[in-house]
Order: structure tokens, then sequence, then C-alpha cells
């Protein structure tokens, strides 16, 4: 195989035949005279299917053109590397270089817009969750980037995650079926794909962004690729790494638990914006991947140095994924992994961010913050939040507006909830009790907080900040 050639999938007489006359000199003949310089399609197809024929080939499961991990943490080395069933790897490329430090990964991350320290660790998971992309099948989150303002750097952060693997990206398409048939398409013209992106997915309708195919892909350790007009189904390795950008969409619920947010909140005009690295998507990015993916290499050579240990703290659904990724983040002092987890989910699901934002309403002085259906949906029309938390159907009545919210509500019990006002960050736990309330019994709701943090003023943030980014520069 030539450096820098894309690998091929044998799948069909066509393509064998292709392989074939590429790299055998061939002629046929028949009684003495040459009748061809080709196999008959018949003939490459019964060889595909001879065991006989199969076994003369070492079997591959993928070809990678930048270094990997195999399943032990040991790392891939040029030419044939056997990992185990599922793993066995075929490297095209040199010798992988480890580097010491840090130095030029902080200096792209630093001048990164992102809204919180969270977002920055979760953006350096993401970078090794595609370095160890062959691990955890069926259990890598999605990676959602989000921004609050169009050319924030999403793209930019999928394009530093995806070092010198292969980008493949495809349009977000609201119907299940188009995005399947997109996605699989895709996926089998480029089957060494490193990170899939939904590129800037947007929604017209105001709906959430969801898809039970991704569900399912996320999940799937060894999903079979088939959509009609992509030709005949195929079963690979999960090692493929998704990831969504968008400025204007919400994801699912469902979605938003199998996700690794990222977001990025740039202030001032960004035409205005300067960068100390040049421009980080077409500069520095090209001209400093292998320096990168070096120095990842080092963050994760010093954890096998340190024993491996798994950073328990964290938590998330794809729970090995997550200790593992933190781990490795912990060994080189980034903290912060995860953090945002549960405030982004609250964020970006309507639902939950509705309901937090139930709960900064007003209770009555003296009560205990017990409050029956009935109040709790009055609450909601008067905070303009009855679309959301309300069912259509239950709107038009104030009976039907008290059972509506009664079923939000108890779907949520002892739920914890991520609230941010004009001063204060809360978080805040849904109960439900059914017990004699003034002398009569009945079911209640209330919110119990459990912290509480009070935000900084712009001033003091900016000194953070600052001393934030002192410390990075000089790390």
């Amino acid at each position: 195989m030539e450096p820098g050639t894309p690998s091929r999938l044998i799948a069909s007489a066509q393509d064998l035949g292709g392989v074939i006359v590429d790299r055998v000199p061939l002629k046929v003949y028949r009684e003495g005279k040459c009748r061809g310089g080709r196999f008959p399609a018949g003939h490459l197809q019964v060889m595909l299917r001879s065991e006989a024929f199969l076994r003369q080939f070492r079997p591959i499961d993928s070809i990678a053109t930048s270094p990997i991990y195999l399943p032990d943490f040991t790392l891939t080395k040029p030419g044939y590397n056997d990992g185990g069933v599922g793993q066995r790897i075929y490297y095209a490329g040199p010798p992988a270089t480890i580097a010491d430090d840090t130095t030029v990964l902080t200096k792209f991350l630093s001048v990164m817009a992102f809204a919180s320290q969270a977002d920055y660790a979760n953006a350096l998971g993401f970078a090794l969750t595609v370095m160890l992309r062959n691990h955890f099948q069926g259990g890598k989150p999605v990676a959602a980037v989000t921004a609050t303002k169009s050319h924030a750097g999403k793209d930019t952060i999928v394009a530093f995650a995806v070092g010198t693997g292969r980008l493949t990206s495809i349009s977000y398409q609201s119907t299940n079926w188009a995005l399947e048939r997109s996605f699989v398409g895709a996926l089998k013209n480029s089957p060494d794909t490193a990170i899939m992106n939904i590129e800037n997915a947007r929604l017209d309708s105001g709906n959430y962004i969801a898809s039970a195919f991704l569900e399912r892909f996320i999940t799937d350790p060894y999903p079979t690729l088939f959509s009609t007009g992509t030709g005949a189904p195929v079963r690979r390795n999960n090692d493929i790494v998704l990831a969504i950008t968008t400025n204007h969409g919400t994801l699912s619920t469902d979605m938003n638990n199998r996700s690794l947010p990222i977001h990025l909140a740039p202030t001032g005009n960004i035409e205005d914006r300067t960068s100390s690295i040049g421009n980080p998507k077409e500069e520095f990015l090209p001209q400093n991947r292998e320096a990168i993916e070096a120095e990842l290499r080092g963050m994760v050579e010093r954890w096998k140095e340190a024993g491996m240990p798994l950073n328990t703290k964290v938590k998330h659904p794809f729970t090995i994924w997550a200790q593992t990724v933190g781990g490795i983040l912990e060994v080189a002092g980034i903290t912060g992994f995860l953090s945002n987890y549960s405030m982004r989910k609250a964020v970006d699901d309507p639902l939950r961010h509705a309901i937090g934002l139930l709960a900064t309403a007003l209770t009555p002085e003296g009560s205990d913050g017990w409050l029956r259906a009935a109040d709790w949906a009055q609450r909601a029309v008067d905070m303009g939040l009855a679309k959301t938390l309300i069912p259509t159907a239950d709107r038009d009545t104030a009976k039907g507006r008290e059972r509506g919210i009664g079923v939000i509500m108890s779907k949520h019990r002892d739920e914890t909830f991520n609230v941010e006002t004009d001063d204060v960050r809360l978080v805040l736990r849904l109960e439900k009790a059914r017990r004699r309330f003034e002398s009569s019994p009945s079911t209640r709701y209330r919110f119990v907080q459990l912290e509480a943090y009070e935000l900084p003023c712009e001033d003091d943030e900016q000194i953070v900040a600052a001393k934030e980014n002192d410390a990075r520069s000089t790390e």
C-alpha cells in the first residue's frame, strides 16, 4: 500500500478485479490463444468466498495512517499489528513520536473561547478519544460542539481533535432515513474515517436534534451499515467518533445523555478578533498536527507510567471511557473534565431547562415550598414556559394544565437541575410527595436547594481568566 493511499473495502467482484488489474499483469489463455486480461466476474465472486483463497492473507480489521493504541495501550508499529480479533491493524506510516510536554497543545487551546475550564478539558478529552478510537466500542460519546454565535471555532475544535486522521462531514437531516443514508454512504466511501461530523446542524422547526440511527450507532460495538442505495450491508468495528456542531439547535435528551459537551462563548465582534498563533484552523493546525498528536501520545504514555489510574470521580453513562480519559487528564494536571455535563444537559435540553427556570419562581413567604400541580401550572403560564412544559392537548384548560405539568414533574421526580440566575448558580432537586398538607391529603411538588454558587463579577472573571491563561502559557 502506497503512503497516502486511502484504504479500500474489497467486498465485490468489481472491487477485487480492480485491485488485480492495478497490481498483477494478467493474460487468460484458452486453447493456446489469449482470450483477455481479466478474470470473469463469477470467478472473482467465488474467490471472495473461498476459505482457501482468503487464508492466503492475514486478516485485517482496519488500516491506520496515523499511530493508534492497541487494546493493551501499546502503540501500533509500522506494518501489521495483531491486537486480537477486531484489533488486527495495518499501520501505514512512520514510527510514532512522543513528546515530553504540552507546549503546542496549550498554545492552541489557550486562544479558543471556551465557556469554562470544563470545556477546555473536554476538548482535550475529545482529542484523546479520537486517538483511542478503536477502544470503548459502543461506549464512546458524541462530541457536541456548540457555540453562542457563528464562526466561534466549532469546526476548528473538530479539526483539532481529528489530527492526522480522516474527517468526514455530512449535513444533518431531520428525517432519520435520509441521515442514515448519507451517513452510511459517506462511511462506505471513506472506511478509514476517524471522525464523522454532522456539521452545523440546525432546525427550522424548533424541535430537537435527534436521530434513532445515531443513538443506536453510538452504543453498537459492531454495527451493520446498510441503507437503500448504498450497496450491500457491511459490518464493522465501531471505531468511529461522532461529532455534532451547532449554533441553532438543541440535542434531544437521549443524545445529550450520550454526549461530550464542548461549548464556546466568544465575546465581542468575532471579525475584530486577533490570535497570537495566526489563524488557528487554516494556519496553526496544519503546521502543527504531528506535534499535537505527539503531545497527546505523551499524555497517554505518562499515564501508563503512572500505572494507568482511572478517574472514578467523573460521572457519565459511558463509565469506562469517562474514567480512562479522565485518568489521563488527571495525571496531566488538567481539571474540570465533564464537570459541565449536568449543566449542559440542563441548558441544551429545552424541557430540563424550562423545569430549572420554573424552580427559580418565588415561593410564597412562610411556605415550605410544597405546591400543588395547579400552582406550578399557573407559574409556568406566568413565566411563559407553558409551551415547553405542558403538552399541547392539555394547555386549553386549567385542569388540563394541572394534569399536564403533573405528569412532567412526576417523570422528573428526584432529578437534579442546574440553574443559573443573574446572581447565582443553583443545584436543585425536584421532590414529590403525597401526604396530609393542611389536614387533607394531596400530591405536591417542591424544589430543594442542594448547592449555591455566587456568580463572580465581570472584573473578577477577567482576573481569573488572565491567571489561567498565564498558568497555561508557562506549563
